[in-house]
């Protein structure tokens, strides 16, 4: 105790020396090359210097940085936007009695009520505009054994249905046969979202075959999911009638 008393009173003295003196410096005018330093810009290198500086103190904190901000290019956003892991589906119909139809991973469950989905479809898609004023579009859910007909949906190719089974509803949507999910849809809206359109389908029918391993896109590759029930050969067949919302 008496030397902790001993202490702070060692400490009181030079506290208020300390505290006179920075008194006395505020109280003196600034001299004219003072203010002429306060009024000069900072030049890029003490720019640099400061932000440098900063950095260093972040880091002394035990902060870490963000990323680093620059351009973005397409080929920067691909690589990254591809460690997300996505199934894959199609997008299909008949026009003029043929079945058109692309690929697309860009599918997301948007709401129950309204039952609702999206997939997005690039602005430089030759496809997109045949399929846009369908009154029905079948969405498919691939398989880890469509991994071919994925690579046909997405190829430049006037028949892209050749040697694929499918199907169609009455009102033209067109649904591959050997699937994970069949929805049989309507567009309801759509967003344009920079390059992309974000088409926003209503669902009218839908079916599941949880049996079946999906086809996953992943790093720019196709995978397949490591443990998986796909040795059931009990696949039920699609169904696109009897779950039709009522009007």
């Amino acid at each position: 105790m008496t030397t902790q008393t001993r202490f702070e009173e060692q400490t009181r003295p030079a506290e208020r020396a300390t505290t006179d003196e920075q008194r006395r410096t505020d109280d003196q005018p600034r001299t004219d090359e003072e203010r002429r330093t306060d009024r000069e810009p900072r030049t890029d290198e003490q720019t640099r210097t400061g932000e440098r500086a900063a950095a260093g103190g972040k880091a002394a904190a035990g902060e870490q940085p963000g990323p680093a901000e620059h351009p973005l290019s397409p080929g920067e956003l691909r690589r990254v936007f591809g460690a997300f892991p996505t199934g894959v589906t199609a997008v299909a119909a008949l026009v003029d009695g043929i079945p058109v139809g692309l690929a697309a991973n860009s599918f997301t469950a948007v709401s129950l009520d309204p039952p609702l989905l999206s997939v997005c479809v690039a602005h430089t898609s030759t496809t997109w505009p045949l399929l846009a004023d369908r009154a029905r579009l079948g969405i498919t859910v691939l398989s880890a054994d469509q991994e071919r007909a994925c690579a046909q949906l997405a190829a430049r190719s006037d028949d892209r249905f050749t040697g694929l089974d499918w199907h169609a509803t009455e009102d033209g949507a067109v649904l591959l046969d050997g699937a994970g999910a069949w929805f049989d849809t309507s567009v309801e809206q759509h967003i344009r979202a920079g390059d992309h359109d974000i088409v926003l389908l209503r669902i009218h029918a839908l079916e599941a075959d949880h049996t079946v391993a999906p086809l996953v896109f992943h790093g720019s590759r196709f995978r397949r999911l490591e443990q998986t029930a796909a040795q059931n050969e009990a696949r039920p067949t699609p169904r696109t009638t009897g779950t039709e919302e009522s009007s």
